[in-house]
């Protein structure tokens, strides 16, 4: 959900780095195969978003989408991992958690602000 000036809201931002945190996680078990791996990374960061990210992270955001084929809207992302080049395998590991950076950045600064605003209220009423 978008806030009025189409910035996400902070609710949206806790569960985009949470989900990207996952995805994370998931890239990194040991205990999955690399296909295994992939497709839970590709379904955490495919659910991640319900409006494409703005800012830096619309870039980084695109960057995954080409290096999986670049799926029309809408579409279940599967990505077989054969399929993939090296680079792209590589794109797709370094651009969930490039993502995962630029959207906990952007979290930790609107609860900042938030809690500003929740004592700028607080000072106002007293």
């Amino acid at each position: 959900m978008l806030d009025g000036m189409g910035q996400p809201s902070l609710e949206t931002l806790q569960y985009q780095a949470e989900q990207l945190t996952t995805s994370m996680q998931a890239l990194t078990s040991l205990t999955r195969t690399p296909q295994e791996r992939l497709d839970r990374a590709i379904s955490y960061f495919s659910r991640t978003f319900r409006d494409d990210p703005t800012g830096h992270a619309f870039a980084i955001w695109r960057r995954i989408y080409k290096a999986i084929g670049d799926p029309p809207v809408g579409t279940t992302l599967a990505v077989k991992l054969e399929t993939l080049t090296p680079e792209e395998q590589e794109t797709i590991a370094q651009s969930i958690c490039e993502l995962q950076a630029e959207i906990q950045k952007t979290c930790w600064e609107a609860e900042r602000l938030a809690a500003e605003a929740a004592q700028a209220a607080e000072a106002s009423e007293a």
